[in-house]
């Protein structure tokens, strides 16, 4: 099946409270056993590879944000400019080169605005706000990725 058709699996899961709470455990176990790492810091790209494994997207484990996009653009998703968003949408803050504290990467449940987002991620055990600009002092979103 072609991830386009897992997305609606997705995004049901993420936006479950208890589904998207046994996707973090499960990601700070092969954290934790990957890199000695305590969840949920640097636990973006494991949360969102569990997510889609569950949805039904064959990925493998990631570790870093930067290996999932480069994951997911090999899979055939593509570009989508800031703005253009939709829910089922990856959002990354990576550029050419890993920057670590910096990269980030989150599944967009809901679009509010050309800015303003509801996601899942490792940073809240619930479905909750992000800005695509940054704002509240996380790092500019730089694009989004689709799966098609």
């Amino acid at each position: 099946m072609a991830d386009t058709d897992q997305i609606a699996a997705l995004l049901k899961l993420a936006a479950d409270d208890v589904q998207l709470l046994g996707a973090q455990r499960v990601a700070a176990k092969r954290l934790l056993a990957y890199d000695g790492e305590l969840y949920p810091h640097d636990g973006c790209a494991i949360t969102l590879s569990v997510l889609l494994q569950d949805a039904g997207i064959a990925v493998a484990d990631n570790f870093q944000a930067i290996q999932l996009t480069h994951t997911l653009r090999d899979r055939g998703w593509s570009h989508v400019p800031i703005g253009e968003q939709r829910a089922g949408d990856v959002g990354t803050t990576c550029g050419d080169k890993p920057l670590h504290g910096q990269d980030h990467i989150y599944l967009v449940l809901k679009p509010l605005s050309a800015d303003e987002m509801v996601i899942a991620d490792n940073q809240d055990t619930h479905p909750h706000f992000r800005f695509a600009s940054g704002h509240g002092g996380k790092t500019p979103t730089r694009y989004f990725l689709r799966a098609g």
